[in-house]
């Protein structure tokens, strides 16, 4: 039985902790060996655990890719959202948007490679992409929108289509994922710097 279908649905601490330790061998075979190759034996192997283990935890290999894909996303929003949080009036709001997500990426390279081959790869029952569909698009460009809808109301920002622009942010945010997955010696400082500088210069009322 797995944990969540237990009593009161909750895991405990240590559950917890294994089911990060069975995510993170996931990364590592992934960045290793690709997503083809990543079998739950392979995955077990890595982790010096069992199948069976795995299996207590995640409903499969497509479970565990999910959940591999939903803890990055979750982590980068614990890292963003309170930076956005901190920042006073919508630019310097979104330069934090942009900057934290980047210093994200930066630090979890391995990691951000691994669920882009997922990503890539995991199918839904009819073949589709898992994660490429217009709700997961609109959940992740939403606030962004929003931020800049409101800084256009305040006044701070131009006349630009916030939805067009909120999608070229994103765009250049995960091209630079996809170029540091590559390149490990890409300077993301320097991309942020130049990304900030742009997007900065593009939202500003006195550029219209």
């Amino acid at each position: 039985m797995r944990p969540e279908n237990g009593p009161g649905g909750q895991r405990s601490f240590i559950e917890e902790a294994r089911r990060r330790q069975i995510i993170a061998a996931a990364v590592e075979v992934i960045s290793e060996a690709g997503y083809a190759s990543a079998s739950l034996a392979r995955i077990a192997q890595h982790a010096g655990i069992s199948k069976g283990v795995i299996s207590y935890h995640f409903d499969g290999k497509d479970d565990l890719m999910t959940q591999l894909v939903i803890q990055l996303y979750v982590a980068g929003a614990e890292r963003v959202g309170p930076a956005v949080a901190a920042a006073t009036g919508a630019r310097e709001q979104l330069l934090a948007y942009i900057g934290s997500n980047l210093e994200f990426i930066d630090a979890n390279r391995r990691y951000v490679a691994a669920l882009t081959d997922v990503v890539f790869n995991l199918r839904d029952a009819e073949g589709r992409p898992r994660f490429a569909g217009a709700d997961d698009e609109a959940e992740i460009v939403g606030p962004l929108i929003d931020l800049l809808r409101d800084g256009q109301r305040s006044g701070e920002f131009g006349e630009f289509d916030p939805a067009v622009t909120a999608r070229l942010i994103r765009d250049s945010i995960d091209g630079a994922a996809g170029r540091a997955s590559r390149e490990p010696d890409f300077d993301m400082g320097a991309y942020a710097a130049h990304m900030c500088r742009l997007y900065d210069m593009a939202t500003r009322k006195d550029q219209q």
